[in-house]
């Protein structure tokens, strides 16, 4: 993950408008639902043997290498990380690049489907416009 190409959220903004505008909503979770089983199964493997210690360090690693302002903070059984300027939807605005009118749900659609996968539950609140979330990771309740 040492060199990022951010062109990457472009090819993902207009792959997910493309997606949902010619198969629906539910086409675009069943793609972002499918990366867990080929792409995130390192990361679902890391998330269960470590909790929410992986996706502390997946996110930091994330927002330290494509430059974002973001902070995170761990409290018992909850990890929150407060994006206060997305590094993905700040390149798409600065390059004039297409924003998916749901490109913030990939990240909601795609901790939901890893995190469920490792026994932890996640959710996130975000502003697309502004560029700024709150996602919140827990473990699943048994």
């Amino acid at each position: 993950m040492s060199n990022v190409h951010k062109d990457f959220h472009g090819v993902l903004s207009f792959g997910l408008q493309f997606l949902e505008e010619h198969y629906g909503i539910d086409a675009v979770r069943e793609f972002l639902s499918g990366l867990t089983e080929t792409v995130y199964t390192a990361f679902v493997e890391d998330v269960r043997a470590r909790g929410l210690a992986a996706i502390e360090d997946h996110w930091q690693t994330v927002f330290q290498l494509e430059g974002g302002d973001f902070d995170v903070r761990a409290e018992g059984d909850t990890l929150e990380l407060r994006v206060n300027r997305c590094p993905a939807v700040t390149h798409l605005q600065e390059q004039g690049f297409l924003v998916a009118e749901h490109f913030c749900e990939h990240t909601r659609m795609v901790n939901e489907a890893v995190c469920a996968a490792a026994g932890f539950t996640a959710e996130v609140e975000y502003d697309q416009e502004a560029g700024r979330c709150v996602q919140r990771f827990r473990r699943a309740k048994t």
